[in-house]
């Protein structure tokens, strides 16, 4: 390679470490926003929980009054007992204590159920503000560990920036935006060999003039950019063991759709040939 074409070979080493940093910025905060999510259901949990617990303790000391209210009632029957004298009279009476008797073992009943909801959702929220206050603890240990990782990851790229600074100065801005962009979707192989006719980036086999082309230009070092048809990759031609068997196998040859799917493995790298046309 030539020197351009070396400083480019550097630049996509300090571009990939750059994106790497860059993604590791993104994903640190990812654990603090899931144990926020958590906490947070925790916290809506407990107060509705607080809320079914006010609720059952307004509808206990309702019953708890209807009770008693009850309970006067049927000892108040009671005493009138004591000084009836027709029949009639005793037969009424008798009906609503007997009623009263009913309404109180009913009240008495439902208030024995609501006591064991309450004792059982008072434990519950006693086991959740536990656990929210371990939750919460966790979350600002998080923090805390979140803050230090993420000053440390952002010198190292303040670091690495210099570094890409130094590395592009002689690289034209067009140029360079648009090999950051190759870079980043190519998964930080952006300069690649040819071998014989085929791109070792994509896999593709190239036009055997385009081929030709490039390999003049990489023997002759000029400082023009050649890009990969298919995959946008900056290509460079590498002499191999078998390069001139290949090349001169397949020098006449134009490749077919059929041809470029067959030579093709990876087929989610061919990109459409104006995905840099704002360049």
């Amino acid at each position: 390679m030539n020197n351009k074409l070396n400083s480019l070979a550097r630049l996509q080493d300090v571009l990939s470490k750059m994106f790497e940093i860059e993604d590791a910025i993104n994903d640190i905060p990812k654990s603090l926003k899931d144990k926020q999510a958590m906490l947070s259901k925790t916290k809506k949990a407990y107060v509705d929980l607080c809320e079914k617990v006010d609720r059952t303790k307004k509808e206990l000391a309702s019953d708890r009054f209807d009770f008693d209210e009850a309970t006067r009632n049927r000892e108040k029957c009671e005493k009138m007992m004591e000084s009836i004298t027709l029949s009639k009279e005793y037969e009424t009476l008798q009906k609503e204590i007997e009623e009263a008797k009913v309404h109180e073992s009913e009240l008495r009943m439902k208030i024995s159920r609501k006591e064991s909801i309450l004792k059982e959702d008072l434990i519950k929220l006693q086991d959740q503000e536990e656990i929210m206050k371990a939750q919460q603890a966790e979350v600002e240990e998080e923090e805390s560990k979140i803050d230090e990782q993420l000053a440390l990851k952002r010198k190292e790229l303040e670091e690495v920036s210099k570094e890409k600074e130094a590395c592009s100065a002689d690289i034209d801005p067009n140029m360079l935006f648009k090999f950051e962009r190759i870079i980043r979707n190519k998964g930080g192989k952006g300069i690649v060999p040819v071998h014989g006719v085929v791109c070792q980036g994509c896999h593709m086999m190239l036009p055997a003039q385009f081929a030709n082309d490039l390999r003049k230009q990489t023997e002759e070092q000029t400082d023009d950019w050649k890009f990969c048809p298919y995959c946008s990759r900056v290509l460079y031609y590498e002499e191999t063991d078998d390069s001139e068997t290949q090349f001169n196998d397949f020098a006449n040859l134009e490749p077919t759709s059929t041809e470029e799917e067959e030579s093709s493995p990876v087929s989610d790298d061919i990109i459409d040939s104006d995905e840099f046309s704002d360049i």
